[in-house]
């Protein structure tokens, strides 16, 4: 039997970067998913694709707006007539805006605020109601970042969602514990994404593997691992936790201090 064998994923931000790359492994372990994603041509383009590797009965796609609650319902609703069930939600969309915290337009900072915590609020609410509801045993992730971890240099609205959906993880995982539906969080290093475009700049990419313990940027595959060990039954035992997949780099802080560096 496969890792996946008869479960269903709802992946937000599932057309591209991370939230694809964990759609086509979880396909390929056996599962079924709906890929939500604003982006519309996107996400029928990775629907297709996974289509025709693993079957057309494997994949699906919807339109999703996650900041808007009637759009998330509709995804919980949709996955359920396509699939029957519930069993996994990857929580990955987000909508950058990068700066500094005295130059950024309450604009820019509500669309962070709406997509990345509330639209993680939304959905994990949706999605959690259908598996309390009927008994269906249920892990929820939700994507952050290590910006959510310590301040992180231009992106002060990022980090500062990132860090709430953290606690926004922990709190459903403790509500929800004894009905056996887990929420955890994955806090991601430097990761080669669509989002992260910077990184193709040799010298950035070079600068940001040498202060990482492990001497390289993530790669979708790096972060994607970790979300399927949560979502997976070895993982039955994990809730209201987050997980750093980040190289080391969180915890080499003193490292590039003056006078600390381990040679």
């Amino acid at each position: 039997m496969s890792r996946f064998s008869d479960k269903v994923a709802i992946i937000t931000g599932g057309a591209s970067g991370i939230g694809k790359k964990t759609a086509e492994m979880f396909v390929e372990q056996g599962g079924k998913v709906l890929i939500g994603d604003i982006d519309e041509d996107a996400g029928k383009i990775v629907s297709l694709e996974i289509a025709k590797k693993f079957g057309k009965d494997s994949v699906s796609y919807i339109y999703l707006d996650v900041s808007n609650p009637e759009h998330c319902k509709s995804a919980v609703d949709f996955a359920i007539s396509e699939f029957g069930s519930i069993n996994c939600l990857l929580n990955s969309a987000i909508k950058m805006a990068p700066g500094m915290l005295k130059d950024l337009s309450l604009k820019d900072w509500n669309t962070m605020v709406n997509i990345g915590l509330t639209g993680t609020f939304l959905m994990t609410q949706a999605a959690g109601r259908w598996m309390i509801e009927n008994k269906t045993p249920g892990s929820i992730v939700n994507m952050s970042s290590i910006g959510g971890r310590q301040p992180y240099g231009m992106s002060g609205a990022y980090s500062t969602v990132k860090a709430a959906v953290i606690m926004l993880a922990e709190h459903f995982g403790i509500e929800w514990g004894g009905h056996n539906v887990r929420v955890n969080s994955i806090c991601a290093g430097h990761t080669e994404t669509p989002l992260t475009a910077y990184l193709k700049d040799p010298e950035i990419k070079k600068g940001r593997s040498e202060v990482t313990p492990l001497q390289r940027v993530a790669q979708p595959i790096d972060i994607a691992n970790g979300i399927l060990f949560l979502f997976s039954e070895e993982a039955d035992y994990i809730t209201a936790t987050a997980i750093d997949i980040d190289g080391g780099i969180t915890k080499s802080v003193m490292n590039h201090m003056p006078g600390r560096k381990w040679k």
